[in-house]
């Protein structure tokens, strides 16, 4: 449920996600509503969901920290990357293209490659060759795509998340430069 609505409204997913009370709200709210049909002894209880900021290669991450694991494909951690680094939400200056509306809630092609990436870091089978831990696999969605970039850093360990970020920011690499915008426009 998370990655369809930080992809269906992205500056509104980062605007609560930026404020604590708002973030702990969202956060909760949206558990309960994935565990709505769930039997309840299947249910996990968010305890140690947690929430914090990161600069990653340049760009803005929202790293959320979930409940362990319960199976194989489930995630500990999910980073939600922004292109920008310190971008501000409410800014709306962006220039739509002439076939798009104003309307975030629409998902056009063009909007695509402005939209967060949602990266796992997700338990997986197998024994971690070198190091104690949980063996894990570092994922991507993509719309309806998942894809497995590589294998992840050992979960279960107090430097899992600081190598999970640091594994993103590898993959990432740094922050193209950034090329002057123009439209005509033909009056």
């Amino acid at each position: 449920m998370l990655p369809q609505l930080v992809w269906r409204r992205p500056a509104a997913v980062r605007r609560e996600l930026a404020d604590p009370l708002l973030a702990r709200e969202l956060l909760l709210y949206m558990w309960d509503k994935a565990a709505e049909s769930l039997p309840p002894r299947e249910r996990v209880a968010p305890r140690s969901l947690q929430l914090s900021w990161h600069q990653l290669a340049g760009r803005a991450t929202a790293l959320l920290q979930l409940p362990a694991p319960q199976a194989t494909g489930e995630a500990h951690l999910v980073a939600i990357v922004y292109d920008e680094a310190e971008a501000d939400p409410d800014d709306h200056s962006r220039i739509p293209n002439d076939d798009e509306d104003d309307d975030e809630d629409d998902l056009s092609p063009s909007l695509e490659a402005t939209l967060p990436r949602y990266f796992l870091l997700e338990a997986t089978l197998g024994r971690s060759p070198e190091e104690a831990g949980t063996p894990t696999v570092l994922g991507e969605l993509r719309g309806e795509h998942h894809r497995h970039h590589a294998p992840g850093p050992p979960a279960g360990r107090p430097d899992t998340a600081g190598r999970f970020l640091q594994a993103l920011a590898d993959l990432l690499g740094p922050l193209p430069d950034t090329v002057p915008y123009m439209r005509v426009v033909r009056g």
